[in-house]
């Protein structure tokens, strides 16, 4: 993949439409209704740009009829996957302008792109590619020669953070970072009220994530027991599901915590969420630049967070969110605690998240996007 140039000489400021008129674009990856942050960001854009004028072709790299047939399923959906994908994009991209895959690491790297390098071999369409993957270094350590061949074709290669763009610039595999894209279009007005006087109510904390390793539950739960000893009235709600789900509620039981557990909800039933928490909290092992930060940042809540991966990029400590080591309760406790006990500081950080969150709209990102496209396009027509 040849090194791409800079976005901003094409006039990614200056320009307010796409490339051309009636531009069709192929979207590939996972499509609703499978829940995860890349389906968000797929859905989420492809919204954005149909809002444009863009034409969308979805290639939803899932074959939900297979995950609706349980354990079967799930065996069968790699082969199903295989077969499927490649099928899909064959058909959507006839006539189509350009390709637009979003990556993640280890299968939902090397799924799309086999699909990808076989339709572009027959079809000459430019290609754009986002990749997502939250273990980019652990992936690439492993399997860089196969990596560097895949993704050499590819027009441009896309990241939320820079700190992703490094592990794929030692393959010699320039990277832009392009910011995600936040789903919530207007803030609802949230509910605010003291956090630190005698008269005011128990605040709520707010965490929601997948309860898996990367999501890191156990840490949330055991740093809500440790500010339980200082604000016993605090209460949790944690949303999402997951293989550690049962072993949260476990230990939550064991430390006399009263985590409240919401399941899985709609994004829809998350926006009075938000609304009424006072406190939004991450614990996360691994992340890039996840959906929900961006989300708690736009309606305005003061944010905690682990300073894991793209996250240290995303919101700065001391300013528009607190920041904590990764896997330390006690420092991820104390950084809740101040934010509920120091006078101002809840109202610093809100009004700080929701300026910052105005750089990840489709305002902001859209002349990015439409730089990239343009070049695309032309470096395909040899321009």
């Amino acid at each position: 993949m040849p090194a791409p140039a800079d976005p901003q000489p094409d006039g990614a400021k200056a320009l307010p439409t796409w490339p051309r008129p009636g531009l069709v674009v192929c979207m590939v990856g996972p499509h609703q209704p499978r829940p995860g942050g890349v389906t968000t960001q797929v859905e989420t854009l492809s919204r954005c740009l149909r809002s444009d004028g863009v034409q969308v072709r979805p290639v939803d790299t899932n074959v939900q009829a297979l995950r609706r047939m349980g354990r079967i399923g799930f065996w069968l959906q790699p082969l199903g996957q295989l077969a499927m994908a490649p099928w899909r994009l064959w058909r959507a991209s006839r006539g189509a302008d350009l390709i637009h895959v979003h990556l993640a690491s280890f299968w939902g790297f090397y799924l799309p792109m086999l699909a990808i390098v076989w339709v572009r071999l027959w079809r000459k369409i430019p290609v754009v590619a986002t990749y997502h993957g939250g273990r980019a270094e652990q992936f690439v350590a492993a399997q860089r020669r196969f990596i560097r061949a895949l993704l050499y074709p590819i027009d441009f290669l896309l990241t939320p953070a820079r700190v992703i763009g490094a592990v794929f610039d030692e393959l010699g595999l320039s990277t832009l970072v392009m910011p995600n894209v936040v789903a919530i279009d207007m803030p609802l007005a949230r509910r605010t009220r003291p956090l630190n006087s005698d008269n005011s109510p128990a605040p709520l904390l707010l965490w929601i994530k997948r309860f898996d390793a990367s999501g890191n539950p156990l840490l949330m739960v055991n740093a809500y027991a440790l500010l339980l000893q200082r604000i016993p009235q605090a209460r949790l709600l944690m949303i999402g599901e997951g293989p550690r789900l049962a072993e949260a509620q476990a230990l939550a039981a064991e430390l006399g915590a009263p985590v409240e557990f919401g399941g899985q909800i709609s994004r829809q039933e998350l926006l009075p969420i938000y609304a009424v928490a006072d406190l939004f909290v991450s614990s996360s092992a691994i992340d890039i630049q996840p959906n929900t930060l961006l989300e708690a940042s736009i309606m305005g809540l003061p944010i905690v967070a682990t300073a894991v991966g793209g996250v240290p990029e995303m919101v700065h400590d001391g300013v528009d969110a607190l920041l904590a080591p990764p896997d330390d309760a006690a420092a991820l406790a104390q950084a809740i605690g101040r934010v509920l006990c120091e006078p101002g500081l809840a109202q610093r950080l809100s009004q700080a998240a929701q300026a910052n969150a105005q750089r990840f709209t489709w305002p902001a990102v859209r002349p990015q996007l439409a730089a990239v496209y343009g070049q695309a396009l032309r470096r395909s027509a040899g321009q």
